[in-house]
């Protein structure tokens, strides 16, 4: 592990993240730290590593949720919502 570490609230503060997204993404294995008295440390290349992945990404980092919000804002598909979303039942009236 790098010598380099630095704090969650370094991290947010750096890169723009909230600490618990940079706490999942440590959870995960997605980004390099350590947990140490509790306190996780991260390795802030893995998370300059991890900004680059996304920013390469665009859009397609949201998956499904954003092609089906793209054909949406086109007038391809139908009301936008979210995956699995119900829809309410009309009240009688």
């Amino acid at each position: 592990m790098p010598l380099d570490l630095i704090s969650v609230k370094q991290a947010t503060e750096t890169y723009g993240y909230s600490g618990s997204h940079i706490r999942t993404l440590l959870g995960k294995g997605i980004l390099e730290g350590e947990k140490i008295a509790g306190v996780w440390l991260v390795d802030p290349q893995s998370v300059e590593d991890y900004q680059a992945r996304m920013d390469q990404l665009g859009n397609k980092k949201h998956g499904t949720w954003a092609r089906s919000n793209e054909k949406d804002e086109a007038g391809m598909g139908e009301t936008s919502s979210a995956p699995g979303a119900r829809s309410r039942p009309q009240k009688r009236t």
